[in-house]
């Protein structure tokens, strides 16, 4: 929340909303609506001047220092922090991916378990469930599920399986005789020593893991499969680049005391993606990662600075709490064990003020009071970082509100209008079809043979983090108003305004911005001929777009509405709204990837609508807004 001086912050995202997997178990029992358990990042992010890219990194390559995606270019780094979480064992096994209900990624998990206890509901029978994997996660997520079926009216016929000795191997003994009891009290069926070597939708299918045994195969029958065995890596990185991270024999991510890997000290791991190389007893808990995290704060800022890093030394105990449903939960510590709905009170304690930390927006996206104070946005909370990591403001937000066009940066209607009608009237050229005077979407103009062409010239300010995203929308926001003119862009020049940084920086920042506007026009058959940059104080991209255009009497001008026409609105309204909230901090994750996404269109349905007799006038909807836009409609009409 108190950002490097001169540190251009990226988080990179595969999910916007992070699940805290601590409060799952009382997800499933039923206690906790689904929001309970999120963590909106990217608002959080806002709050510590911290741009996001939503996207699935797939490797990095340490040498190089590049993050590789799929489907959008490599982004560059100087300095790397990963913690990617870790998924089950055993996902590769034959019918478990089909068949079973793995417990990561978690977003996936609770997305079907609601789902899943419906359809034993609705069944009015009893449901067969069986959790493979005896440790932590399986024993709370039997307890768990058992006692939401029954709260639902289902009689659970559920069982534990595992290839391990004990139940809660690797635990001290009061808190296995515990479980054990609580099992046995719930009916909980435990078969131990039992490897699940295949699933199927009837079941699985297990072999012993007794040394010497020849019990062979059995088959335990279900209705439903959840897999919750031991924790697995993470599938990033691949490691197909020029450097590969080191990782253990199960492939986890080395890395020492300082959480700095092995062999690269500009690349940082926490969490359960990584192993520490000193201290490898260190069981994948979330009470470690937590506790990783103040140190990994004070060594990346440390690295930066050139100074000495702080080792990290994992405590040797730790208060276990698991969640059993029916109002309790069973807590354990220095060899003790104690089980009662005061242990269920005191881990939902701990749990709502872990979260009540980080939730910055309500249930209902409401900003929550509490936290409107919350890092390096506090008492600007229309600011946030551009680009280039300066704090500039990066959409046209300002302390009184957004004046006019936000991310389109035009000046105001009003202020427009005048300026433009204390000009001196343009000089009489018949090659010009719209022109100044018209104030169009676009200018037209046509050639000796009658052939039209459409012109047109678009900037905007870059209104996220992200210069990829940024480029895409620019080109497609370009060549949206030849469209609207039913005409067809065919040839583009970009101006690309950078903020005033180091050359690496500009560099990488032209090439993100050029990929993305690359890619809208090359999928639609327009060629970007060249260009032009400058220097300012942020991101700008602007087009210069050329196409051709329809026969003259088919351009579909802005003058040309009559009374009794309707409105036809041919994409989604409100991404100004929804920019401006992002910018301040108080947008939900999936409101702004809405936005992005409804930005990405074209408005090439127009060159089809242009064809219809009945559209009698046509405009671009952007920065003036829907009122604004349809004035430019009613006015030429007369119809205001």
């Amino acid at each position: 929340m108190e950002p490097p001086p001169d540190v251009r912050l990226l988080v990179v995202l595969d999910r916007p909303v992070a699940v805290y997997s601590g409060m799952v178990p009382g997800f499933v029992a039923g206690d906790y609506p689904m929001h309970a358990l999120e963590i909106e990042v990217l608002p959080l992010a806002r709050r510590a001047g911290a741009g996001v890219i939503l996207a699935a990194a797939r490797d990095i390559d340490p040498v190089r220092h590049e993050i590789s995606f799929e489907g959008r270019p490599r982004l560059r780094y100087d300095l790397a922090s990963i913690n990617v979480g870790s998924t089950v064992r055993g996902l590769d096994l034959p019918g478990v991916s089909k068949h079973a209900l793995a417990t990561r990624p978690i977003g996936h998990f609770i997305d079907q378990i609601d789902a899943q206890v419906e359809s034993f509901v609705t069944r009015n029978r009893p449901a067969r469930v069986l959790v493979v994997g005896g440790g932590a996660a399986g024993m709370e997520l039997a307890c768990t599920l058992d006692a939401r079926l029954r709260a639902a009216g289902v009689t659970p016929a559920l069982g534990v399986v595992s290839g391990d000795r004990q139940l809660l191997g690797g635990t001290r003994a009061l808190t296995r005789r515990a479980a054990a009891a609580e099992a046995e009290a719930r009916g909980i069926g435990v078969t131990l020593e039992r490897r699940v070597v295949h699933v199927d939708d009837a079941g699985v299918i297990v072999e012993t893991t007794r040394p010497g045994s020849t019990d062979g195969q059995d088959r335990l029958p279900a209705d439903l499969v959840v897999w919750a065995t031991g924790a697995a890596p993470s599938a990033f990185p691949e490691g197909r680049g020029v450097g590969r991270l080191a990782t253990d024999e199960q492939g986890f991510l080395e890395v020492r005391d300082t959480l700095q890997t092995t062999g690269f000290d500009d690349v940082f791991a926490a969490g359960d993606c990584a192993r520490l190389v000193d201290h490898r007893w260190v069981p994948r808990a979330g009470v470690y990662a937590v506790r990783q995290g103040p140190i990994l704060d004070h060594n990346l800022r440390a690295h930066l600075r050139g100074q000495a890093l702080k080792p990290y030394r994992p405590q040797r105990d730790f208060l276990s709490l698991l969640h059993l449903g029916e109002g309790r939960a069973l807590g354990s510590k220095w060899g003790f064990a104690v089980r009662g709905a005061g242990v269920l009170r005191l881990k939902d304690w701990i749990d709502r003020r872990f979260m009540s930390r980080f939730q910055i927006l309500d249930e209902s996206g409401r900003p929550r009071p509490d936290l409107a104070g919350l890092g390096a946005m506090a008492g600007s909370a229309s600011r946030s970082r551009s680009p280039d990591g300066t704090g500039a403001d990066p959409g046209g937000a300002h302390e009184d509100g957004m004046p006019c066009g936000g991310c389109a940066a035009k000046l105001g209607a009003q202020p427009l209008t005048q300026a433009l009608a204390e000009l001196p009237a343009a000089a009489r050229d018949a090659s010009v079809l719209l022109g100044l005077d018209a104030r169009d979407d676009v200018a037209a103009t046509r050639n000796a043979a009658g052939d039209t062409t459409l012109h047109n010239v678009d900037v905007i300010r870059a209104f996220c983090d992200d210069p990829w995203l940024v480029g895409r929308v620019a080109a497609s926001n370009a060549v949206s108003d030849l469209y609207a003119k039913g005409g067809r862009p065919r040839y583009a020049q970009a101006v690309i305004g950078l903020p005033d940084i180091d050359p690496a920086g500009s560099q990488e920042l032209l090439f993100q911005t050029l990929s993305g506007v690359r890619e809208i026009l090359d999928t639609l058959g327009v060629t970007l001929l060249g260009g032009h940059t400058t220097i300012g104080d942020e991101l700008t991209v602007g087009l210069s777009v050329t196409g051709e255009g329809p026969d003259e009497r088919a351009l579909v001008r802005q003058a040309g509405a009559r009374p009794g026409d309707d409105l036809l609105l041919s994409q989604p309204l409100g991404t100004g709204v929804v920019l401006a909230a992002d910018m301040r901090g108080l947008a939900r994750a999936d409101w702004v990837e809405a936005a992005h996404t409804v930005m990405q269109h074209t408005n090439e349905i127009g060159s089809r609508l242009a064809d219809i007799e009945a559209v009698h006038a046509a405009t671009d909807v952007t920065g003036f807004g829907l009122a604004g836009h349809l004035l430019t409609l009613l006015e030429p009409a007369d119809l205001v």
